[in-house]
């Protein structure tokens, strides 16, 4: 994943944050989600940081074995996070912590058996990537071939003039965390109350049995 890429990713969660922010649970719902595993995303945007970067002193790590250990370690950042948080999630929020997993999932799995994430050359030549880029990809990427396997999960998806291709395990990595953030502000801008008092409409002139017990 470039520079580039992951800036046009993090586009995702700030829709996120508009689309809470047009619902009207606004700014201070944010305040009260709680978010577990955050252990686990620190280390996992560490990872990215690192692997955007590329610095000398990591390239052992970074280029061993076709460049898989980075999303392998993606992978089990996002299981972490998953397994985190899915114990006390809704319906809803379970089924993104699922997308996110499925898409680390996806990504890991198509690095590992190419000895790299495999990408489109005609995708990124459609997203405007520079031909010498193309020619001599960022490290732990690899051009689609002939010998490819699970070009279906590869990057494939490429955005004209935004240099970035996306592959399908991006779209539900990052579709599943921006779902996540708006489903935990909606869950924390919730009225609370005391939730064994339940509420029950009476007809008029008849009092409440409770009521009447007391009498």
């Amino acid at each position: 994943m470039s520079a580039g890429q992951l800036l046009v990713l993090l586009v995702v969660p700030v829709l996120a944050l508009v689309v809470v922010l047009v619902r009207g649970e606004g700014v201070a719902a944010l305040a009260h989600v709680r978010v577990r595993g955050l252990p686990w995303v620190l280390v996992g945007a560490l990872v990215q940081v690192v692997r955007t970067a590329d610095p000398a002193w990591a390239g052992g790590l970074l280029h061993t074995a076709g460049g898989v250990l980075p999303p392998l370690a993606l992978a089990v950042c996002a299981t972490g996070f998953v397994l985190a948080n899915a114990g006390r999630a809704g319906r809803a929020a379970r089924l993104a912590l699922a997308a996110v997993l499925a898409g680390a999932a996806a990504n890991a799995l198509a690095t590992a058996l190419n000895g790299g994430m495999p990408f489109s050359v005609d995708a990124a030549r459609t997203a405007g990537i520079a031909p010498e880029h193309v020619a001599a990809p960022t490290p732990g990427h690899v051009p689609v071939g002939p010998d490819t396997d699970l070009v279906a999960l590869s990057d494939v998806i490429g955005l004209p003039g935004l240099g970035v291709v996306l592959s399908i395990g991006d779209l539900l990595l990052w579709g599943g965390l921006a779902a996540v953030l708006v489903l935990g502000v909606r869950r924390a801008a919730e009225p609370t109350g005391d939730p064994g008092e339940k509420h029950h409409p009476t007809q008029a002139g008849v009092v409440p049995a409770t009521e009447r017990s007391t009498r």
